[in-house]
């Protein structure tokens, strides 16, 4: 009977639980303040960001500053694709990606070349936009989440890459290559798994 008891409970629990969906952000929360609360609550968007800011913090002022403009290029070239209804089924491979390389390229903490950065800081903005467009009919209320994402998005990576910069001892350099070393793991068996599929 004993034996029986866990059976019985996840059959139970089976049967009251709700489909999941992959980017449900906050129930009733949707429009802008959904979008600007998508990339922080959805995990592959969230690696990706902290891995490239700190990345990004990593570089003497004028490349991390670079690296954020390439990164509002990107979304705002992905805005561009959405409208002209272009569509990227491989959107979250691509953020998991760059999210690992960036991990991996955070733990390493060696000198970064400009166009390896400035390319995984427009694929990182382009592949986030494109994959956070809603489920929405209307081009209007797409556009104004879209507007929130990319807004978020790009706060997040400054607030990022501004703290990073700021940690100039031994041990906090230390901690932010056991955190990209992290996020590169984390990206990476995740990344394994989709593509197992």
């Amino acid at each position: 009977m004993t034996r029986l008891r866990p059976l019985a409970l996840s059959a139970v629990l089976l049967v009251e639980t709700d489909p999941a969906f992959a980017h449900t952000v906050v129930e009733g929360v949707g429009g802008f303040y959904g979008g600007l609360l998508h990339p922080v609550l959805v995990p592959a968007h969230a690696l990706a960001l902290v891995g490239l800011g700190l990345l990004a913090g990593q570089q003497e002022p004028r490349h991390r500053a670079a690296v954020l403009m390439i990164f509002a290029a990107g979304l705002l070239a992905a805005v561009i694709a959405i409208v002209a209804a272009v569509a990227a089924a491989a959107a979250a491979k691509v953020v998991l990606a760059t999210a690992g390389v960036a991990g991996i390229l955070v733990a390493l903490a060696q000198p970064v070349p400009k166009l390896l950065t400035g390319l995984l800081a427009a694929m990182a903005g382009a592949a986030l936009e494109l994959d956070s467009v809603p489920q929405e009919i209307s081009m209007q209320t797409t556009l104004i989440a879209l507007a929130g994402t990319a807004i978020g998005a790009h706060l997040v990576l400054l607030l990022v890459a501004e703290v990073a910069a700021g940690r100039r001892r031994p041990w906090q350099r230390i901690g932010m290559r056991i955190l990209g070393s992290w996020i590169g793991a984390s990206a990476a068996l995740v990344l394994a798994l989709e593509l197992a599929r």
